[in-house]
């Protein structure tokens, strides 16, 4: 413990994480669907959260008030690890998306973060049927953030058909 009490990394057990994860990723994709749905909640319920936003001004034909994105995050270090429960959400035909949340160096942060995103009321609707927050209070947002659609009128089941 010395050894890493005097390092200048700040996550020295973070060196062969890629490397790990590179071969832990091929066997957690032949997991069975039952299996990828318990780790994804898991997961989760520690690393992820429902949001909503509202719009401050008017902005188009938004009034302030109106919910403008809706979504489910998911916020990591570690990318592998992402990109293997995207694989495992899209096994489970639930959507997302993966960005660069923060690059260490810029601003205050001291390392580089992924966060992927889950967007749309079908994918939203998805996920809480298929994986869902065990964690009550995300639980809570969650239906918050599906029953704002039906209270805006945005994205109504039935557009699809028009």
């Amino acid at each position: 413990m010395a050894a890493i009490a005097g390092s200048k990394d700040p996550y020295p057990f973070r060196k062969n994480e890629e490397s790990t994860m590179n071969t832990g990723r091929n066997e957690m994709l032949q997991w069975t669907l039952p299996e990828q749905e318990r780790y994804i909640r898991g997961f989760v319920d520690g690393e992820g959260w429902p949001a909503y936003s509202r719009t401050r001004s008017r902005h188009g034909h938004h009034r302030p008030g109106y919910i403008s994105s809706r979504a489910v995050f998911v916020s990591n270090t570690n990318r592998m690890l992402l990109e293997s429960i995207r694989a495992m959400l899209n096994n489970l035909g639930i959507e997302s998306r993966m960005y660069l949340d923060a690059k260490a160096g810029v601003r205050k942060s001291t390392v580089t973060s992924w966060k992927l995103t889950i967007l749309g009321r079908d994918n939203l609707l998805r996920f809480r049927d298929k994986i869902g927050f065990s964690d009550l209070g995300k639980a809570t947002t969650l239906k918050a953030v599906l029953d704002s659609y039906r209270k805006h009128g945005s994205e109504s089941p039935r557009r699809s058909l028009w």
